[in-house]
């Protein structure tokens, strides 16, 4: 996840902001818990909502207390603790970020990759071996995805399908002594979804940049280029909000209806809308 699935800040209640930024400071904190300090610096929005959307499957009370942190040593803020969801949500961010150093290292031969991947070993390792089967499917995903890469792929519904690939077992690790469940199925199509509109709004708004530098995109290859990505943006954000409406949230609804409803469609058109300037700046 890349740090595009955020909230419509101003349509929230203060207590509910409360809320969003407690997950997200619980989040931090048990990822410097269980997976030690460093890898705290990898941390997005991102994980809140996989996070809030697995806790609103059950009806427990979120526990929020007010903490200090290093980054907040003078004024506390609220922090959800003892959250299993919390706790999932850490390790999957550490897993991700894993791969991402990884991937730039393989890539480029990164510094910091090399020093990020080298840094989460250890931490990724642990998580291995810990959810074998969400870290094999992972790396299978990955390793389809950068194979469509490397052959400079113009195909968006191939790469993002992909993507979904890595998204899916994410959102289902989290019940995966369950088995095949309606609520493990509803939670791969939300991943899934996810997944496709993270990659192709990730590409959309890294489509300059990358043309510049030569750098892979799918868009770039793409014989239509960026022709009827809006309309691909937008099934896909149906698709989630489909698939949510199947799951039966118990709690935070509100936040979480904020992220998917307006959040999620918010940076949505900001994207187009800077592709569409850009594209008259270039007439």
């Amino acid at each position: 996840m890349l740090g595009y699935v955020t909230i419509a800040k101003s349509e929230l209640k203060i207590k509910e902001y409360d809320v969003y930024q407690g997950y997200y400071c619980g989040i931090c904190k048990a990822i410097g818990k269980r997976c030690g300090q460093l890898p705290r610096l990898t941390l997005s929005y991102d994980s809140v909502f996989l996070a809030m959307v697995l806790a609103g499957l059950d009806d427990v009370p979120d526990e929020i207390e007010a903490q200090h942190c290093i980054v907040h040593p003078i004024k506390k803020k609220p922090v959800v603790l003892n959250q299993k969801a919390i706790d999932y949500a850490a390790d999957v961010m550490v897993i991700l970020a894993y791969h991402k150093f990884l991937d730039d290292w393989k890539d480029e031969r990164s510094p910091l990759g090399l020093t990020g991947k080298t840094a989460l070993g250890g931490a990724y390792r642990k998580l291995s071996a810990r959810y074998p089967e969400v870290c094999r499917q992972v790396e299978t995903a990955l390793a389809s995805l950068s194979a469509l890469e490397a052959q400079k792929c113009g195909s968006l519904d191939l790469t993002a399908n992909a993507f979904a690939d890595v998204m899916e077992p994410l959102f289902t690790g989290y019940l995966q002594e369950a088995g095949d469940t309606p609520k493990q199925r509803i939670l791969a199509q939300t991943g899934r979804a996810l997944g496709r509109w993270i990659y192709v709004i990730d590409a959309l708004d890294d489509y300059a940049k990358d043309l510049e530098k030569g750098s892979y995109n799918p868009l770039v290859y793409r014989k239509n280029q960026l022709e009827g990505t809006g309309d691909l943006l937008y099934n896909y954000l149906a698709e989630i909000m489909n698939a949510y409406d199947l799951l039966e949230i118990k709690k935070n609804k509100a936040i979480i209806e904020n992220i998917i409803f307006m959040g999620l469609r918010l940076r949505t058109d900001t994207v187009l809308k800077e592709r569409e300037t850009d594209n008259e700046q270039s007439i």
